[in-house]
């Protein structure tokens, strides 16, 4: 021995674990990321006006100033038995911090869509029976969700449903709200 007493196994064991704790602390502090990737360019939402299932009507250019989820999805399609509830969810999860979730139905009747959402959802459903609105943005598969800034523009488009969705929307999500708002566009105050 050179000078001092020499280390002990609880020592030593805390050497030789000391680096795989610091990588798992690094990975667990990793920030979370999204499997979906953003669009190469933002594009201008279509407007729409669409009746709401229960009475009135929904404009999306009246929810500018907000991010909005638009999922396109109707009552025969299994995988959306999955998507509208995981979307919904997560609209609950943030409707108070200025998100909004839009259900709209794909050709299928009031009386369809209401039997089978029952009181299921918070957020609204809306009926685009001739399926007008899917066609303006090239819905060619269902369940397709849009997400769309608080300036009114498509920032992300998945179609189809392969899990995490409440995940991915969450990351995405706070990405966006953390944003600033674009000149001429109502934001939301942090606090309220």
């Amino acid at each position: 021995m050179t000078g001092g007493l020499a280390p002990n196994r609880g020592q030593t064991l805390l050497r030789c674990l000391t680096p795989f704790a610091l990588a798992g602390f690094l990975v667990g502090c990793a920030a979370e990321t999204s499997d979906w990737r953003p669009l190469a360019a933002p594009v201008p939402a279509v407007d729409f006006t669409l009746p709401q299932v229960g009475g009135g009507t929904v404009r999306l250019g009246e929810l500018r100033g907000r991010v909005v989820l638009v999922e396109f999805w109707a009552t025969w399609c299994e995988p959306c038995r999955y998507s509208s509830p995981s979307l919904d969810v997560t609209y609950r999860r943030f409707r108070d911090q200025g998100v909004m979730a839009l259900l709209v139905n794909q050709g299928e009747s009031e009386d369809v869509v209401r039997r089978w959402a029952g009181k299921r959802f918070v957020a609204p459903i809306l009926l685009d029976e001739d399926s007008a609105v899917g066609a303006a943005y090239e819905v060619d598969g269902i369940p397709t969700l849009l997400v769309i800034d608080r300036a009114g523009n498509v920032r992300y488009r998945e179609s189809g449903y392969a899990g995490g969705l409440e995940r991915n929307l969450r990351v995405i999500l706070t990405g966006l709200l953390a944003e600033p708002p674009a000149a001429g566009v109502p934001g939301r105050s942090r606090r309220g």
